[in-house]
């Protein structure tokens, strides 16, 4: 299928907003992804596409695309102009879920550097389905330069906090810091549902906390993969249970426990 670029706008440092126009009418649901590749790359050594959350719908189907530039095929989508083509597949995989017949006390959502890109439509999906219960978010990065869609979350009700490993916003330290401190201090009353995006290693720490204090925990996870379609097997990641699943087929959502971290 083919798109085309109706915006790319730098929104901070290496991070960009692509806005693209399907060539076809597209349902979709919030925590899918698509898979991408500028249609002139080939004489750039670029071949594969690549995977990115839908980050939102606006206009008339247009999709949003939250990226950051952090290699080559990046960087070429951050020079593509107002009119440029680009192939699209998708959207693929599992979306997120929301239970309106077993709403929690609270949800906390966790977002590491670009893992905000699906958390923010989860955010508004919660808020049209369970408009009275708290939504708190964290949002972690390096540096302020790193803390993204913080007004969006806001502006769509969420209660947030920022943490940075430089200290130059909010908290200093890690994300799962600040987590962890605000479990301790509300304690371990009422039903709390986490939601998390971001590195492995930040999902595995999040795991951690989250046990000690029995929340339930679904997590969209990053993998590098070449079709999104469970042909290139290159986003295999563990079962808890032993086996494999497909990031881009069985997730990229998935059920925490689902999940093996303990030897990535």
């Amino acid at each position: 299928m083919k798109a085309q670029v109706f915006s790319n706008k730098c929104i901070k440092g290496p991070y960009f907003k692509l806005v693209i126009k399907p060539s076809q009418k597209l349902t979709y649901m919030t925590g899918q992804f698509v898979m991408l590749r500028p249609a002139e790359t080939t004489s750039a050594g670029i071949f594969l596409p690549r995977p990115f959350s839908i980050h939102g719908i606006s206009g008339d189907d247009h999709i949003e695309i939250l990226y950051k530039v952090v290699g080559k095929g990046t960087e070429f989508l951050s020079r593509l102009y107002e009119g440029s083509e680009i192939e699209f597949l998708g959207p693929f995989g599992n979306g997120f879920q929301i239970d309106i017949y077993n709403k929690p006390d609270e949800f906390i959502i966790v977002a590491g550097g670009i893992g905000v890109a699906p958390l923010l439509g989860l955010t508004q999906l919660i808020k049209s389905n369970c408009k009275e219960t708290p939504v708190k978010v964290f949002i972690g990065g390096r540096g302020i330069m790193d803390l993204l869609c913080v007004e969006d979350f806001e502006n769509h009700g969420a209660n947030v906090v920022v943490a940075t490993q430089d200290g130059s916003e909010g908290v200093k330290g890690f994300v799962t810091d600040a987590l962890e401190e605000y479990l301790q201090d509300i304690g371990p009353d009422g039903r709390i549902i986490l939601y998390a995006c971001g590195p492995n290693a930040m999902l595995k720490r999040i795991y951690g906390i989250a046990g000690r204090s029995n929340i339930e925990t679904t997590f969209s996870l990053e993998a590098e993969m070449a079709c999104g379609m469970g042909l290139c097997m290159g986003c295999a990641v563990k079962k808890s249970g032993g086996g494999y699943y497909l990031v881009c087929k069985d997730g990229p959502v998935f059920n925490g426990d689902l999940i093996e971290f303990s030897n990535d």
